[in-house]
């Protein structure tokens, strides 16, 4: 696209001045002539103002077949020339593209070296910096070295002074030795007969708590059979007192029939005198079943009183027991409290003799 003030008119002017000083206007030498416009704005342009020059020209006089042969020649050549132009155009586009981007490129790598070189001297001083401090502190850890060296004498001697120190440590820790094992023998020997004392002690109250277990066995059988009668002895109250009450509503029945019947009066006064005959003897064994259901009260309330001492002498057993685990369990907290400190008499002889 043309730039805005370059226009055919200007074009036109130009070549023709070029002309003038008996030159070929070319698309360099009018766009140096006009100080403006681009190359493809002014290429065709100038074209054009070649070609209307051509077909102006005077050829009058020659043949008209070396007048057209002349105008083929000349655009053929025009062409051609115009062709080259683009093309050099073109070239010098690609080139000055190339060489820009080689600019920017050395220019990054320039900005980067110098980055790069700024980073090294900081480096470098960094380094120098370092050096220093490293010869400091090696000033100071001779000056530490001769110190430790002075310390470490002093220490050797100390070793020596301790070492026979440790000598008659060790002497006292074997002494030490020799009380503890009399000590531990006899302490295992009170021990082990601590132990079969609480043993038989265990022994006999096993055999009390199965003989006790027994007996309080056999009571609750003896109590189960006990009550096993009591109940067959209500059931057979029950059922007299059922056949009694039976008997009052017969005797009912029968005092009805009498007071009704009068002609039946005698029999049935018979038959009331027999049936009460036969009610005063139930009334006789159920006053017998009475007295044998509460001899079986009394004979309950015995066996439960037995089965509730049973119970306490359990209990009591039970306790004894008791006592006697607490005194095992005090014996054998005794046992680990000598344990401990033995194990701690062995840690200090130990630590004694690594000293």
């Amino acid at each position: 696209m043309a730039r805005t003030g370059v226009t055919y008119l200007d074009v036109f002017e130009a070549a023709k001045a070029i002309k003038a000083r008996g030159e070929e206007p070319t698309v360099d030498k009018v766009r140096t002539l006009l100080g403006t416009g681009s190359k493809s704005t002014i290429a065709p342009l100038l074209k054009r103002w070649k070609s209307e020059t051509a077909s102006n020209t005077d050829v009058s006089g020659l043949p008209k077949d070396l007048v057209e042969a002349l105008k083929g020649l000349h655009q053929r050549i025009q062409k051609g020339a115009n062709q080259q132009i683009e093309q050099v155009q073109q070239e010098f586009g690609a080139l000055e593209a190339e060489l820009s981007e080689n600019l920017t490129e050395a220019q990054e790598t320039s900005v980067k070296q110098a980055a790069q070189i700024r980073e090294l001297e900081q480096k470098l001083s960094s380094a120098e910096s370092e050096k220093r401090r490293l010869k400091v502190a090696l000033d100071e850890s001779r000056s530490v070295l001769e110190k430790c060296k002075y310390q470490l004498e002093d220490s050797s001697a100390r070793v020596s002074e301790q070492k026979t120190a440790i000598e008659e440590m060790k002497q006292e820790n074997r002494d030490i030795r020799e009380h503890f094992e009399h000590f531990q023998q006899r302490t295992a020997t009170d021990r082990q007969h601590e132990r079969d004392q609480y043993r038989s002690s265990s022994d006999q109250l096993k055999g009390q708590v199965t003989s006790l277990s027994e007996q309080l066995g056999l009571a609750e059988r003896k109590l189960s059979d006990q009550d096993l009668l009591y109940k067959q002895g209500q059931a057979l109250i029950t059922e007299l007192n059922r056949e009694k009450q039976d008997l009052r509503q017969q005797i009912g029945v029968a005092l009805t029939e009498a007071s009704n019947l009068k002609l039946q009066t005698e029999k049935q006064v018979e038959m009331a005198q027999t049936r009460s005959a036969e009610i005063s003897q139930l009334q006789g064994e159920f006053a017998q079943l009475q007295n044998d259901s509460s001899a079986k009260e009394r004979e309950i309330q015995l066996q439960q009183l037995s089965l509730e001492k049973l119970e306490s002498e359990l209990v009591t057993m039970k306790d004894l027991a008791e006592r006697l685990s607490d005194e095992n369990r005090m014996a054998l907290q005794e046992k680990a409290m000598l344990q401990g400190r033995f194990t701690q008499l062995e840690s200090s002889l130990k630590r004694r003799q690594d000293l």
